[in-house]
């Protein structure tokens, strides 16, 4: 169950790298557009259409991932200590990351944002999924079971 949990974990933070890189892209192109300077560059990327969806896309993988390993990760902790929610960090902050991309999610699906804010949305979140995955390890007190992830997942006897 751990290994999956952090497996779920990692792709959407893949998912939402590819919604970040997607969104730096339209923005480069339409700043190109705007300025009508159409460089090297602009002929080699997808359209800004081609690139929303992408961005949505890769958006809708990543919160789909991130709902399944939040909720592994939820399952695993009651398992092994009895309790849903410990108030760890790590839990707060996924919660927030959560919501973020719900919210991200939800307005892009109703077509109430598209295109530039979206992939301002994309950049700002890629921001928040880093602060998550690795800023609140190294900033903020977590008693989350790293140590006990790892002898779990690594430390597994090879079976012959």
């Amino acid at each position: 169950m751990v290994l999956l949990h952090i497996v779920c974990m990692l792709l959407s933070y893949v998912a939402f790298l590819a919604a970040f890189v997607s969104g730096v892209l339209f923005l480069i192109q339409e700043y190109q557009l705007k300025h009508k300077r159409m460089g090297q560059l602009f002929h080699q990327l997808p359209s800004l259409d081609g690139l929303d969806r992408f961005n949505f896309l890769a958006i809708s993988s990543g919160f789909a991932l991130l709902s399944v390993g939040t909720l592994l990760g939820f399952i695993g902790t009651q398992l092994r200590i009895g309790e849903w929610w410990i108030g760890d960090s790590k839990e707060i902050l996924t919660l927030g990351l959560w919501v973020w991309y719900l919210i991200l999610w939800m307005v892009r699906l109703r077509s109430t944002l598209r295109g530039r804010r979206v992939a301002l949305l994309s950049v700002l979140g890629f921001g928040f999924v880093l602060f998550t995955a690795v800023g609140a390890s190294f900033l903020l007190s977590s008693v989350h079971p790293y140590e006990a992830v790892r002898q779990e997942v690594f430390a597994q006897p090879v079976q012959s």
